[in-house]
């Protein structure tokens, strides 16, 4: 296909189902969000045009309107997680010196030990506490059973603690016991 035939088709498919989209974007995650939303939509639209098939065109495209829709979704309650967080964290401002110092090295260390770790181990620590993802959303994300999950998570905390304790080296996968 041209870039001609591309831009044609793109074009007939955003003016026939935008405001189809926007609607279903709208009710689900408000005005302030929708508007973005259905331009990933379309842009997701833009990047698969060979995949579209012209009478599924519609349900295709609320099918990838559901996924930007839950992704925003998260993404606005993480945020709104995080305020009701930050709201109480004044305190932590006052601190002095010192043990903000402390604080930023404890930090460091951690992060420190988490590189020395395997990236699985990595990647499922990050999603379990940065993106505070549930036991069944990263099961989801990997694509693996909830009970993997759990087991992989508990693993990978143990292989964190162990790389936190002093003096404890780069971690490799060939030493390391139960490796998952």
């Amino acid at each position: 296909m041209t870039a001609a035939d591309a831009d044609e088709r793109i074009t007939k498919l955003f003016e026939r189902h935008f405001d189809e989209v926007l609607a279903y974007c709208t009710r689900r995650i408000g005005t302030g969000e929708a508007a973005d939303a259905a331009a990933d939509v379309f842009a997701v639209a833009w990047r698969r045009i060979d995949e579209i098939d012209w009478e599924t065109a519609r349900p295709w495209l609320y099918g990838i309107a559901r996924n930007v829709v839950s992704n925003r979704w998260r993404s606005m309650h993480r945020r709104g997680r995080l305020a009701t967080k930050l709201s109480g964290v004044a305190a932590v401002f006052n601190d002095t010196p010192e043990v903000f110092v402390i604080r930023r090295e404890e930090d460091r260390e951690v992060l420190d030990a988490l590189k020395r770790l395997r990236e699985p181990d990595q990647e499922i620590l990050r999603l379990a506490a940065w993106e505070e993802l549930s036991n069944v959303e990263i099961a989801a994300v990997l694509d693996i059973s909830r009970a993997a999950v759990e087991q992989r998570l508990h693993r990978a905390k143990s292989r964190l603690a162990r790389a936190l304790q002093p003096g404890h080296g780069p971690l490799s996968p060939a030493v390391e016991p139960g490796g998952s």
